[in-house]
């Protein structure tokens, strides 16, 4: 049977099962249905024992893939780097890239790479881009494509790590870390190649991380233009609006957060001891699980039910973590052109409490930043809206065009 209709057929299987009566099924069985190895199993994926000689970006192996679109083989070249990386504390590790490269020639100057930040929001490697490129599953693809049409090459990192960090730092190390690779694979041709950064929401957050570290960790890297959209910013609102009692759509962005900055930051993360043994039910539930299902099943159920304490999460060690995973706050900003954008009437993300104070810090420090405020829309909507914007304007920035005059 053909990949695409073992995805429908899954699919149909999942849309069947009554939601109510078991648990909801997880990507990760639907994923058990295709002849994909999972990352977890594939030693493609395996570190190295020599993993902390190498350097930051340097590549640990490659391999050519066939890269789909709900079954269709997409028609570009298509070569997975997996490369040394480090997580928000500096401890290495081990990540993958795929570069996608059209056969459209480009004239005039090296052909530009993209480096692509999908809002991938989940907590297993089954949801990581190199793994739903293969399977025909990666959801960004139809914007992507608008840089591939161009005759761009496009690098879509792991961001998240094989361990799916989240909202972290180490998302910028792993950006950066993955354009170090591709710029040095001798067979992709773009040693010289200029750079952008797309990301939108989880990939915004990447897409920050990077250009805020980039003066720092990897500074000999030509970075001509980032666009960001729907960036979650302020870790400490989000907390805040995701833990109120009654629904509300940002609750299971909240469930992810603590999974995942438990995974990174153990010494101050400890599920134990912040929600009761029902939380850690729920938990284990999501820690196999991409975003579908995760906002499907943690939106239903609200955090604060499952807190031991109800002050649980304004402790001043998990308060200090959740400023450290902010960007912004230590004075750093992005040094080459930034464009950011945010619906006004955004329901997940509100823009004064989870972005709007990181656009002033930006601001304040001297970033060069244009913001575009996106009207009548909501989370999604404005992910759609800001792509002729944000993808004209970065277009321009790679192909030495001018940039827009700065909000600030």
């Amino acid at each position: 049977m053909r990949r695409g209709a073992l995805i429908v057929a899954a699919v149909f299987a999942v849309t069947v099962t009554p939601a109510f009566a078991q648990p909801l099924p997880s990507e990760q069985q639907v994923y058990d249905l295709l002849p994909l190895q999972n990352p977890r199993d594939d030693a493609w994926y395996a570190a190295p024992d020599n993993l902390g000689e190498l350097s930051n970006g340097q590549i640990v192996r490659t391999r050519d893939i066939q890269s789909y679109a709900l079954g269709i083989p997409i028609p570009v070249a298509a070569r997975q780097i997996l490369y040394r990386s480090s997580n928000s504390r500096g401890r290495p590790l081990v990540t993958a890239t795929t570069v996608l490269t059209p056969g459209i020639p480009w004239l005039g100057s090296p052909r530009p790479l993209v480096s692509f930040q999908e809002a991938i929001d989940s907590l297993a490697p089954v949801c990581n881009p190199s793994y739903t490129l293969r399977a025909g599953t990666f959801k960004e693809i139809a914007v992507i494509q608008y840089f591939l049409e161009q005759g761009m090459a496009v690098s879509i990192p792991d961001f998240d790590g094989q361990h799916n960090f989240w909202l972290t730092p180490a998302e910028g190390h792993m950006v950066l870390d993955g354009l170090r690779a591709a710029r040095s694979d001798p067979t992709l041709g773009l040693a010289d190649s200029g750079i952008g950064l797309y990301g939108y929401s989880g990939g915004g957050s990447a897409s920050t991380w990077a250009a805020e570290l980039h003066a720092t960790y990897a500074p000999e890297l030509p970075i001509l233009g980032v666009a960001a959209g729907g960036v979650p910013s302020e870790k400490r609102a989000i907390v805040e609006v995701g833990v109120r009692p009654e629904l509300n759509l940002t609750s299971w962005g909240v469930w992810t957060m603590l999974l995942a900055l438990s995974r990174e930051f153990p010494d101050v993360v400890n599920l134990n001891e912040l929600v009761n043994d029902e939380g850690l039910e729920i938990l284990r539930d999501l820690e196999d699980r991409c975003v579908y299902t995760i906002g499907a099943t943690g939106t239903l159920k609200q955090v604060v039910n499952y807190l031991k304490d109800p002050a649980a999460l304004q402790g001043p060690r998990l308060i200090a973590l959740l400023d450290e995973t902010t960007p912004g706050r230590d004075g750093n900003a992005p040094r080459m052109p930034l464009l950011m954008w945010h619906s006004t009437t955004d329901e997940i993300l509100p823009y004064e409490s989870t972005v709007g104070p990181l656009v002033d810090r930006y601001c304040r420090t001297g970033a060069d930043l244009r913001y575009l405020p996106i009207p009548l829309s909501e989370h999604f909507i404005a992910a759609v809206t800001g792509i002729p914007a944000a993808m004209g304007w970065l277009s321009l920035q790679l192909r030495g065009g001018p940039t827009l005059p700065r909000t600030c």
